[in-house]
């Protein structure tokens, strides 16, 4: 799912709490109030969406404006419009179901269009969303829960736990959809010498580069993650292992270039990559992250500073 472009994780965090809490899309800056659905049940629980348009639709589909992980929800579920008045008492939004195959349910009851109210709860699927009215202290906290339940609070990246289940949504998309993915990962090297000889300081130094070097030759809809200590993970969706390979190799050339000495770091840094598709070089989570940390092993075994790739498995017909 994507995230709040609007929103400034650019700055690393004090703490990172370990909670799944809310993904808030789309504050208006004018706004006194704003309507909102919770995933209070279901795969993307803890989720926030706002309904900041006139019409948005709510379904499993790419193509939607809010969209949701279940197998049980239709592709187009349910139209939600939004008549703002003056205030809240006289503003209005409606849900109508789209005649989805398994019916929309609001606080248990089915329904085929009904008016929301504060607190309604909204039944699709396996999915249930609360219905809410929030100002923009309730958005801020928001915010701020979601930066530290899903950021790495040393470097502004995403956490494993977020990672891991943003890779296991986009398995699944892939699968359905017959649709390349890869991921890389990859880690510096040596970089306990920079730690003894430089200092934990420098090293922190180095990561937090490090990461904003990642995100700069990134695309919008790729994601990369703090990994481990020094290990980092990339999720590529609609990519090749081809495409991977140059997207590595990108990588690793920016980061060999990057003069670490006004940061304490008087020696070059570089990185070892293992790249990984899905499904050519693993058909679930656990194999795929297992042929990119043997072809990381790989790397590292010839001489680090490079790109290595995974095995694929044999026979496999793409």
């Amino acid at each position: 799912m994507a995230k709040d472009k609007d929103l400034n994780f650019t700055q690393p965090l004090d703490q990172t709490i370990e909670l799944r809490l809310a993904d808030v899309r789309g504050a208006h800056q004018g706004s006194s109030h704003y309507y909102t659905l919770t995933v209070i049940e279901g795969r993307d629980f803890g989720c926030v969406f706002q309904l900041d348009k006139p019409e948005s639709v709510l379904g499993r589909s790419e193509d939607v404006e809010i969209r949701v992980d279940d197998g049980k929800a239709s592709r187009r579920h349910v139209l939600i419009t939004v008549q703002e008045g003056e205030d809240i008492q006289s503003s209005r939004v409606t849900l109508v179901d789209l005649n989805s195959k398994n019916g929309t349910y609001i606080n248990g009851e089915r329904i085929a269009e009904v008016l929301l109210r504060n607190g309604d709860k909204i039944s699709i699927g396996d999915t249930i969303l609360k219905f809410e009215v929030k100002d923009r202290l309730d958005l801020s906290y928001h915010q701020r829960l979601y930066q530290q339940a899903t950021r790495d609070a040393l470097t502004g990246l995403w956490n494993r736990n977020h990672a891991q289940e943003e890779l296991e949504k986009i398995v699944s998309v892939s699968g359905r959809h017959l649709r390349p993915f890869s991921i890389l990962l990859f880690d510096i090297d040596f970089f306990k010498g920079i730690n003894d000889n430089f200092g934990h300081d420098v090293g922190d130094a180095v990561l937090r580069l490090t990461s904003q070097t990642i995100n700069d030759h990134l695309r919008s809809h790729d994601m990369a993650a703090r990994y481990g200590g020094e290990e980092f993970l990339v999720l590529l969706p609609e990519t090749s292992i081809e495409g991977a390979v140059i997207a590595g190799e990108r990588l690793r050339q920016a980061i060999e270039a990057i003069d670490f000495s006004p940061h304490g770091c008087l020696r070059r840094v570089t990185i070892s990559v293992g790249v990984a598709q899905y499904p050519v070089c693993g058909r679930t989570i656990e194999e795929l992250t297992k042929q990119a940390d043997e072809a990381l092993y790989r790397a590292k075994q010839t001489g680090r500073n490079r790109v290595c790739l995974a095995t694929i498995i044999p026979g496999f017909d793409e």
